[in-house]
């Protein structure tokens, strides 16, 4: 009887990600090739889905018309000999006692309990003589899961018999825990090793057990995150955050299948290969040397490494070994006694070079201290600090944490987890930032750490939450710290601020521009001067006192390139980018972004990508702007700061736009639009708007344009008036070429203004392309500010307002219009008939290039 291929339906639907897999198990269920049978051994970690496999494979081979044989190790048998032989055979003793003269012989003994007279040659033979039996009417699939489980003897015989399969239609499968010994026994088999899903693979398979869960929810990242692509760490740990049951920090829940064969694996150990787990979850990765140099100390270590690693607790890489895996982590680490973990820090304190030896003394020392400790607590601070100088935000989280799991007093917890969560924050971690900052509320109530804690939930909320919550908390915390601790509030009070423009409360950021002007010291360092000038000459430049607005974002400027951290850096692009020296911007963002990667600041390369994108834009770079958005969008999935993503989306979607790809830019629209609703982000909102309308003139839409810019408004309901600024060019055309030339001339002035006082050239040219298109009168003619002839006036031609990149797009979307009557509303109005030639192949194309 031949075995059919599979359908879809065959297999349960929560196998996403093993196609390869599902497809050579179909081929050892199918016609068997010339020669005979195959065996397979199929290598898996614990919840890999190695029995969800093995159980598809048998559903197909019995659809088909196959004989199905399963045996399943059990562990309480497994120092049992034949005891797996015993119960497979069971369910076929009648064609056991159907086989001729030995062969029947030796199975009947071991069904009787019995070990067989011949030996192990003999019973391989034996059951090779039953394969071929069970074989004889219809193909014979023989699945056996959990092998490791299985008693030596019985493991031994089933290998001589899946090596002699030649000539019989069988196939036999072992499935095995990867970490276990069953490669002698089961050698010269096929191996095929099971990896982690992939992303997608893991996102199908959570929608598929959870549908209720919202695919990109906190819960769901946290969820995906953790699992690292492990097919049952995806189902425990979602039904556990659904049941509100997720520990914290996020671990397996009690009860997790999973977690249980995480702990057999550690008491399977040695003492020594146990001490070896243990240093390596206090100490984090360490090289190799310094590892078996530790666990000599603890005691006869020889081997210790080696079997710690051969059971899949210990990784090594590069000469580094680690546990792998931050659930395998959290599920041992539960194991530790306080006594283990006072061991392993006073070994690691002693053979560590002086530096890194520095935090596991203060940890040992705060861990044999029986009350508080100042003396401990003082070096574990130093230590933290030392940490991040040295190795970054990341190891200074890991230092913090560490340092809470071992103080006494709950105020030093709570503060120490705090800290923690400002650097996870710093690192690019912001999902373990709320973790920590959530078990600092569990100690020290629903608002921890004083005006620390409010710093860091408004970083948090600023990132990837509601803007305004963040404008509140920051709030909050400016006047939360004492006196003494002025640099940590005058950071609250910019970050307050950036948080104020991002939701569109302009009210809120005139309010804390004041304030800053209020806390202003003639003896501020430069950091904070920095932060003050920055105040100033936004809300000047918000307020349309552009002349003072200059002096003060030229200063930011100045201020920065004296500085080394990316944070000022980011804010000096921010300063050049609004006076419109975009090159300056360009290297400040660029500067910004080696910074922050150089020091581990993670969190910062996707905002300075922002600015390193936009001035590229600006500079008609758009190969490197749309590679810094998205890398800036990776980035900022990647950290967890989905208000940057949305931001990185709309310069994609306006370079899309750029380059005649409307379709495209209308999805990158459409996926950060909910976002901009649901959070309330009044800039990208208002740029999605500019980046609409600048479609809608190219399309010859100019009523529809007026509409959108009329629309053009942050989440607290102001105008916007960041973006309202730079899209006033095109705002002056739309409202042209609808015959309201009234608001073209208010918006001209004012722009004029702005661009006159920031003396950038390219303003002050579209300044006076506006005006050639009717947006306005000048009162005389004469040389721009600055030394720059005038341009002649001449009649208005469709783009005039508009930059190089949007007379671009408008060559690239749009094609020649037929000379037409005006409309009523422009009669009057000097907007000839729309001609189009393809940009540079004429003259007046490489001019508009050129301009």
């Amino acid at each position: 009887m031949e075995a059919g291929r599979s359908e879809p339906a065959a297999w349960p639907p929560a196998l996403y990600g093993r196609d390869r897999e599902r497809t050579l198990l179909d081929a050892l269920s199918g016609p068997a090739p010339q020669g005979g049978g195959r065996a397979l051994l199929l290598l898996g970690g614990p919840g890999t889905g190695r029995t969800a496999l093995l159980a598809a494979a048998a559903r197909t081979a019995a659809a088909a018309g196959a004989t199905v044989l399963r045996t399943d190790g059990i562990r309480a048998e497994a120092r049992v000999p034949l005891a797996g032989l015993h119960r497979t055979l069971l369910p076929v003793a009648p064609r056991v006692r159907a086989l001729p003269g030995p062969y029947g012989a030796a199975l009947a003994e071991v069904l009787a309990g019995r070990e067989p007279s011949g030996g192990e040659l003999a019973l391989g033979a034996a059951l090779s003589g039953l394969v071929a039996e069970l074989a004889r009417p219809a193909p014979l699939l023989w699945c056996v899961d959990d092998a490791q489980w299985l008693d030596p003897a019985t493991l031994r015989a089933l290998g001589m018999a899946a090596r002699r399969l030649t000539g019989l239609a069988a196939a036999v499968v072992f499935a095995s825990d990867e970490a276990c010994p069953v490669s002698a026994a089961l050698e010269g088999l096929d191996v095929l090793r099971l990896g982690p899903l992939p992303p997608d693979a893991a996102r199908r398979t959570l929608a598929d057990r959870f549908p209720g869960m919202p695919p990109h929810g906190s819960e769901a990242v946290t969820v995906l995150g953790l699992a690292a692509g492990n097919p049952l760490a995806l189902v425990e740990l979602a039904g556990a955050a659904v049941d509100g049951r997720l520990p914290e920090p996020p671990a397996l829940p009690e009860g997790s299948r999973l977690r249980e064969r995480h702990r057999e694996r550690f008491h399977a150990l040695t003492p020594g290969a146990r001490a070896v787990v243990a240093l390596l979850l206090c100490g984090g990765p360490l090289a190799v040397p310094v590892l078996e140099c530790a666990a000599r100390r603890r005691g006869p270590g020889a081997g210790a490494v080696e079997e710690a690693r051969a059971h899949g607790l210990v990784e090594v890489r590069d000469g580094t070994a680690t546990v792998p895996g931050r659930l395998l982590r959290a599920s041992l680490s539960g194991l530790l006694s306080p006594a283990d973990r006072l061991a392993a820090y006073g070994t690691l304190a002693s053979v560590l070079d002086p530096p890194a030896a520095r935090l596991f003394r203060a940890l040992h020392r705060l861990g044999r201290s029986a009350g508080p400790s100042p003396g401990p607590e003082r070096e574990l601070e130093a230590a933290a600090g030392s940490a991040r100088r040295s190795a970054g935000h990341a190891a200074a989280a890991a230092a913090w944490e560490r340092g809470a799991e071992a103080a006494a007093r709950p105020r030093t917890r709570v503060r120490w987890l705090v800290a923690a969560a400002a650097d996870a924050q710093a690192a690019g971690d912001t999902r373990r930032a709320r973790g920590l900052m959530r078990r600092a509320g569990a100690q020290g109530g629903p608002a921890p750490g004083g005006a620390p804690g409010a710093l860091v939930r408004g970083e948090i909320e600023l990132r990837d939450g509601v803007p305004a919550v963040a404008c509140r908390d920051l709030t909050a915390a400016v006047g939360g710290f004492p006196a003494d601790r002025r640099a940590p509030a005058v950071r609250a009070l910019m970050l307050a601020g950036e948080a104020g423009c991002l939701t569109g409360d302009f009210a809120a950021f005139f309010g804390l521009a004041d304030r800053a002007g209020a806390l202003r010291r003639s003896d501020d360092p430069p950091e904070q001067r920095l932060v003050f000038d920055h105040f100033a000459g936004l809300a000047a430049t918000f307020r349309g006192r552009h002349d003072h607005a200059q002096w003060a974002l030229r200063r930011v400027v100045r201020l920065a390139e004296t500085l080394a951290d990316p944070e000022s850096a980011i804010w000096a692009a921010q300063a050049a980018y609004t006076l419109g020296d975009a090159p300056r911007a360009l290297g400040l963002a660029a500067s910004a972004v080696h910074r922050a990667r150089r020091q581990g600041a993670d969190a910062l390369v996707p905002a300075a990508l922002v600015y390193e994108a936009l001035c590229a834009l600006a500079l008609d770079r758009y190969a490197a702007a749309g590679a810094a958005a998205e890398e800036g969008l990776r980035l900022s999935e990647a950290t967890g700061q989905r208000n940057l993503a949305v931001d990185h989306l709309s310069v994609l979607a306006l370079l899309a736009a750029l380059q005649g790809d409307s379709a495209t830019a209308g999805l990158r629209l459409a996926a950060a639009e909910r976002a901009v609703a649901v959070r309330g982000l009044g800039p990208p909102g208002a740029f999605n708007c500019w980046v609409s309308a600048c479609a809608d003139l190219a399309a010859d839409r100019p009523a529809d344009a007026l509409s959108r810019f009329a629309r053009m408004r942050g989440g607290a309901g102001q105008v916007n008036l960041a973006v309202r600024g730079m899209a006033a060019p095109h705002f002056v055309e739309a409202a042209v070429r609808c015959g309201q030339r009234a608001k073209a001339a208010g918006a001209l002035r004012a722009y004029e203004h702005w661009a006159t006082a920031s003396r950038s050239s390219v303003r002050l040219a579209l300044a006076h392309r506006c005006h050639g298109a009717g947006g306005g009168r000048r009162e005389r003619r004469g040389p721009l500010p600055g030394g720059a002839a005038a341009p002649p006036r001449r009649r208005h031609r469709p783009g005039d307002g508009q930059d190089g990149a949007v007379l671009r797009l408008q060559a690239a979307t749009h094609p020649p219009a037929r000379r037409g009557p005006r409309p009523a509303a422009g009669r009057g109005v000097r907007v000839p008939a729309v001609r189009r030639p393809p940009l540079g192949g004429t003259g007046r194309g490489r001019t508009a290039r050129r301009r």
